[in-house]
């Protein structure tokens, strides 16, 4: 690791350059140049390779596998419709005004533009063909709607009696905890029942994702800054991944899957959770951001089981605040969600007992190595070539986006090496997927060399304002990816 000087103000304003530590720029080094595309044409060469080792396993094996579509679920068709203007608009209106707005806007205003931006982005992808496709997902009878009017009839009863049942629910009710099922029916309840409210919640917390995840990586920078240069460095990184976390083919899936909510819910909570490791905040507004986080990382197990090992991510604000109080504060919260659960009728362990026993004659027919290997792909679809080439720069990265990364990874991970997961992640890692795509700031081209050197973040007095910008060509790949999936794979989400 080398070091260089940077600024330090003076009283005329003039400043030496700041100090930073990071990797001497090897401009000369082939893996610093040719890293990314690399990394991006080995994860391209695996698809195909992975589809023909699953028709080769049809062939010659037993082995149940998906729907001749790996390693997607769905079917290879091709398709189009006048959804495929709105998507192509979108996408070339963030590749040319999105990294201007996003160095630009008010952060609060930023915030709402990319929740909103993503929004759009998920629904025109869904309306490929018609406006009926944005919805029809939810209807399916494999879903959770044809079970609500029997929960809002008896909520009491459905958890008390949700282990024993389990069985005699539709396919994605028996593979996850009542949580959703229990929400459903209370909107239902208040006459804000049937699949399209059920869609609309699943897509705008779904997009609230990316707000979630800009906010949890401003906090935690600036609480790792010692100088006002360093915090503004911190900003600039966030605002740089913008136009790529709205863009990330991820949003395929947003519109429309129930995983999309579980994904706001653990993103907002990882994001209270750094709010609340703030020190500038005390007080009431600390430890109300510490209880909200301990409301919403608590209900994650009630929702979905693949969340108690992707809240790995949670861990990102102890580990680089190093502040106990909050995420203890949490984890009380937390924990006490999961006991008044198992109170009213629902422990988790039951549930995942239950589960198991449903699925594990399914889950040993598929075999382990080959989703292994399918499911990291996968990974890289819904992320987008730009994560995948960040990923190959980045330990060139600051501290606070290895460590988000990292996690993530590591929790995306460590349900396909368990066994936990094996297909199908498309949709079930939506909760880790936008929390990868930070690993694009490592792409970034120094304001010198526009040719795609990354840069060394070395900022001084006479720096121009603003974040480094990525070019426009990862933002290209990143929304191409998205569209071309789009018309050629139907996915049941």
């Amino acid at each position: 690791m080398a070091e260089t000087s940077g600024p330090e103000p003076g009283p005329t304003g003039q400043g030496r350059r700041l100090r930073t530590a990071g990797p001497a720029p090897s401009a000369g080094g082939w893996w610093q140049r040719h890293g990314p595309a690399a990394a991006v044409t080995l994860w391209a060469v695996s698809i195909p390779a992975i589809a023909l080792v699953g028709v080769l396993l049809r062939y010659l094996t037993d082995a149940q596998l998906l729907t001749a579509a790996e390693p997607f679920v769905g079917h290879w068709v091709a398709r189009t419709g006048p959804g495929i203007v709105a998507a192509l608009l979108i996408l070339a209106a963030v590749v040319r005004y999105g990294p201007g707005l996003a160095a630009r806007l008010p952060w609060r205003t930023l915030l709402l533009g990319s929740w909103a931006a993503t929004t759009a982005w998920a629904v025109a992808l869904a309306a490929l063909v018609s406006w009926d496709d944005v919805v029809a997902p939810v209807r399916g009878e494999h879903e959770y709607l044809p079970v609500v009017p029997m929960v809002a009839a008896d909520p009491a009863g459905f958890l008390a009696g949700f282990a024993d049942d389990l069985p005699g629910y539709p396919i994605h009710v028996r593979g996850h905890p009542p949580g959703l099922v229990l929400l459903l029916a209370l909107l239902d309840r208040a006459g804000l029942g049937g699949p399209g409210w059920a869609a609309a919640l699943f897509i705008v917390a779904g997009a609230s994702a990316v707000p979630a995840v800009l906010i949890t990586l401003r906090t935690l920078s600036r609480i790792r800054s010692t100088s006002q240069f360093d915090s503004r460095r911190a900003e600039d990184a966030a605002r740089t991944v913008v136009p790529v976390l709205v863009l990330a083919p991820a949003a395929l899936w947003v519109a429309t899957s129930a995983d999309a909510f579980f994904a706001g819910v653990l993103a907002w909570g990882v994001a209270l959770l750094a709010l609340a490791s703030d020190p500038e905040r005390h007080g009431v507004p600390r430890w109300t951001c510490a209880v909200a986080a301990g409301l919403l990382l608590g209900a994650c197990p009630l929702l979905s089981y693949g969340l108690l090992h992707m809240g790995l991510i949670a861990l990102a604000p102890l580990v680089l605040s190093r502040r106990v109080g909050a995420t203890m504060a949490a984890g009380v919260v937390a924990v006490g969600v999961v006991v008044a659960a198992g109170l009213a009728g629902f422990w988790v362990w039951d549930g995942i007992a239950a589960t198991h026993a449903v699925w594990e004659p399914v889950g040993q027919t598929r075999p382990y190595l080959y989703f292994l290997f399918l499911d990291a792909a996968v990974l890289g679809a819904i992320a987008g070539p730009a994560a995948v080439g960040g990923l190959a720069r980045l330990r060139r990265t600051d501290l606070v986006t290895r460590v988000v990364v990292g996690l993530a990874l590591a929790a995306a991970l460590s349900g396909a090496l368990l066994g936990f997961e094996r297909g199908e992640v498309e949709r079930i890692w939506l909760p880790v997927a936008y929390w990868v795509v930070p690993a694009a700031v490592g792409l970034r081209v120094s304001r010198g060399d526009p040719a795609g050197a990354p840069t060394d973040d070395v900022l001084t007095d006479d720096t121009p304002a603003g974040p480094a910008a990525l070019p426009a060509s990862w933002l290209w790949a990143q929304g191409g990816v998205a569209v071309l999936l789009n018309t050629i794979l139907e996915s049941p989400w």
